[in-house]
């Protein structure tokens, strides 16, 4: 986090804090936020002597017109003044929190329209190239099939595996305990190819990593590092990037939960029970995915409609 100074600086700390207990974004979500916020609050100073806490109540929606003007003549594309305009979004409602600012003026601005950007995914034999790359002879080899397995078989976010712990496993009941999004609790099912390296992982992968530990390690944590730690977002994303060229495909580890998610709707998933095992709070977020599953909806449409069949049903004229 860089120096805003005259005070800003502790409100940078408590917005972060904010983000992680609170809305329980990830580390990565969070350093974007307070970065982007960051650069607002400099854009700001620029046209002040010295901004301080109290100015920041003086701020108002032509201010923020101004910046967003400001970020489209610098060149910056519609998804990157998206997300600026979300950050200060959630900055002020905090500092509306926290009885420092009045209203929130970025409410009143619109959004630049967003692109629709159709979800990258895996088929499903590229699916079984990436599941087949990690060498099972190692611990980190038993760690990464079943990291890989679980991301495939339940859709979860990176910043999600990297939360689970052992007592998150429910075997009894083939599924796993995830906190999400705003700290929210969901149950998502665990297939047998991911419950199966889960099982590998646990008995021959985890205690070997867990034994490196030269001061405890993370004994709740479910995947560890090579040293015997919690793994963390990072560790994640580039571990499964390897084990992704490796296997020469083009993706990233957010690639998988897409995958899961069209391949769930192909094999004939409704769209509300794809969004609840997503965690999506919207169904209008998880609905892109329809966009990508053409297949299922013409044999949809061939199965359906009367005049679509290539052959007629019993007691049907043509």
């Amino acid at each position: 986090m860089t120096t805003t100074g005259h005070g800003l600086d502790s409100l940078l700390q408590g917005f972060s804090e904010y983000l992680q207990w609170e809305r329980g974004y990830s580390a990565h979500t969070i350093r974007a936020y307070t970065s982007d916020v960051d650069r607002l609050l400099r854009f700001f100073s620029a046209g002040w002597r010295a901004l301080t806490r109290d100015d920041l109540a003086s701020l108002d929606s032509r201010d923020f017109r101004s910046y967003l003007s400001h970020l489209l003549a610098s060149g910056y594309g519609r998804r990157t003044i998206a997300r600026r305009l979300a950050s200060a979004g959630t900055f002020w409602r905090y500092l509306e929190r926290t009885d420092l600012v009045p209203d929130n003026p970025v409410a009143y601005l619109s959004t630049p329209r967003q692109p629709t950007r159709l979800p990258r995914f895996f088929y499903r034999d590229q699916v079984e190239q990436l599941l087949a790359a990690p060498d099972p002879d190692k611990p980190e080899g038993l760690r990464d099939r079943a990291m890989l397995e679980v991301l495939y078989a339940t859709g979860l976010r990176v910043g999600e595996l990297v939360r689970l712990n052992h007592g998150d496993v429910r075997e009894g009941d083939d599924l796993l305990r995830v906190t999400g999004k705003g700290n929210k609790e969901r149950m998502v099912p665990v297939g047998r190819y991911a419950r199966r390296a889960l099982r590998a992982y646990l008995d021959a992968g985890w205690p070997v990593l867990a034994g490196r530990a030269t001061d405890g390690g993370t004994r709740d944590a479910l995947f560890l590092n090579h040293r015997g730690g919690r793994l963390t977002d990072r560790g994640v994303r580039y571990t499964v990037q390897k084990h992704i060229q490796k296997a020469t495909i083009d993706g990233s580890p957010h690639t998988l939960r897409h995958s899961f998610a069209t391949h769930l709707l192909d094999g004939g998933a409704d769209l509300r029970s794809v969004q609840m095992l997503l965690g999506h709070a919207k169904l209008s977020t998880t609905g892109v995915y329809t966009h990508v599953s053409q297949g299922r909806l013409k044999r949809v449409y061939q199965d359906a409609h009367p005049r679509a069949r290539s052959r007629p049903r019993g007691g049907e004229t043509t």
